[in-house]
């Protein structure tokens, strides 16, 4: 092979090996990574300083991060195969790998099951519940969420359940059971991924209407509806992000900055509730990231 084929080549390989990754959802894949991480990290009853010298620790967060990311991968895959033609019709998803006949729906479907099996595979040398848990996931997102998106509103708060998983996951692979503070970081990233879709299916629903999409934004012309929604589900957020300090799995630290980041979602998701316009949407949405990477820094800097 000559060193002009080579060269051509490798920028070919490249940009295809992109698009595999495009498939995997990569915002929804750092989101897992993030809250996986931080579940675990919560779970260890140990210091932190005798944690990291156990070889055996290692594997099995490796294990833990490594086979969650790659189910939830798996399920993103899956979702853009049976939502192909719906992206085909929409200009922010038109471009998407399998629409725009880069990647073939049988390749796609083979990259699927390799990343959802393998990482299955994983999680069962973790433990049964968070291996249960994945597959939940994956079926919730793939079986349930994903047809419902045509057929009523109300598959937002269904998609919920899937992206809050991985954070339990992280804490089950730990602890091994279902307390109570599994279930508080569920209801934290339950409650926080719904103000978070409202704002952007407020901002894209246009696209959303013309994919066949069922959504509040599309139903409610005036915002007033999606509004109230979002302002409920900000106070819920609020609620339930106290909680980990309540159970004494973080400190006052994190309590009080949980608090200020709610409020400001709230604040803004207020904002929005008043104007119903896509400039306060995208403030919503922009706040929502912020705060999620500021309870998960809080965590970290503040468990107990």
């Amino acid at each position: 092979m000559s060193e002009q084929t080579v060269a051509a080549t490798m920028p070919a390989t490249a940009g295809l090996a992109r698009q595999y990754y495009e498939l995997t959802k990569p915002g929804i894949s750092q989101m897992v990574a993030l809250s996986t991480l931080t579940g675990y990290y919560l779970a260890i009853p140990t210091a932190l300083t005798t944690a990291v010298s156990s070889g055996a620790m290692w594997l099995h967060f490796g294990a833990t991060m490594l086979g969650t990311i790659a189910v939830s991968s798996g399920s993103c895959v899956m979702n853009h195969i049976v939502e192909r033609e719906h992206d085909g019709k929409m200009k922010r998803t038109a471009s998407r790998p399998i629409p725009a006949g880069i990647i073939s729906v049988r390749s796609a479907m083979v990259f699927s099951m390799v990343l959802t099996i393998g990482g299955l595979g994983l999680l069962a040398t973790v433990n049964m519940l968070t291996l249960a848990l994945a597959v939940i996931t994956w079926l919730s997102y793939v079986v349930v969420y994903t047809p419902m998106k045509r057929r009523s509103s109300l598959a937002v708060i269904v998609g919920g359940i899937p992206g809050a998983l991985p954070f339990v996951g992280g804490w089950t692979a730990v602890r091994g059971t279902m307390d109570a503070p599994a279930i508080a970081l569920f209801a934290i990233l339950f409650f926080w991924q719904l103000p978070h879709f409202y704002a952007l299916s407020w901002m894209y629903r246009a696209d959303y209407r013309a994919g066949g999409f069922v959504l509040r934004a599309i139903e409610d012309d005036s915002g007033r509806t999606l509004g109230m929604q979002m302002l409920i589900t900000s106070v819920l957020t609020w609620g339930a992000a106290i909680v980990p300090t309540l159970l004494g799995v973080t400190g006052w630290m994190y309590g009080v900055g949980a608090m200020v980041l709610s409020a400001w979602l709230t604040v803004e998701c207020v904002m929005f509730f008043r104007s119903h316009d896509a400039k306060a949407a995208r403030r919503v949405l922009l706040t929502s990231y912020a705060f999620l990477m500021g309870v998960f820094v809080l965590m970290f800097l503040d468990k107990q």
